[in-house]
């Protein structure tokens, strides 16, 4: 009876080692996940530990920052529209990134900026814009 009982068990203790195994190992995680140096820089403590809550939130597990994460740091869309205006139209300047001629200013910031992966210009699956300004790294 008890070995049926204890057999039983195994697969909750197994469930609770691996929850157990995966909570320890998420500052180590966090430690190996890419980002951005300029944010680094921002959300790492004296000891390097980056503080994922600040863009990710506090619930679990992390998904995709809600845009007003971004803007929390950046400012409004018509102020990031207003810093990358253009000082022309026509072929010799690339479009604002932040006031595009489809989207307006309603693209949502992470169609163009990752920060744990590489950032990719979300209009050039149908355009060749350079955007040399653009922080990829």
């Amino acid at each position: 009876m008890k070995t049926a009982t204890m057999i039983k068990a195994i697969p909750s203790l197994a469930a609770l080692l691996m929850a157990a195994t995966v909570g320890l190992s998420l500052p180590a995680m966090a430690a190996k996940m890419p980002l951005k140096s300029y944010h680094k820089e921002i959300f790492s403590d004296d000891k390097g530990n980056v503080e994922c809550s600040s863009c990710h939130g506090d619930s679990k597990p992390y998904t995709i920052p809600d845009e007003d994460a971004c803007l929390t740091c950046h400012g409004s869309k018509e102020d990031l529209a207003e810093e990358t205006e253009r000082p022309g139209h026509g072929a010799a300047y690339e479009p604002n990134p932040h006031d595009s001629l489809h989207y307006g200013q309603d693209l949502s910031c992470v169609y163009c900026h990752a920060q744990h992966k590489k950032t990719e210009v979300y209009c050039n699956n149908c355009h060749e814009f350079k955007y040399p300004e653009l922080k990829r790294k």
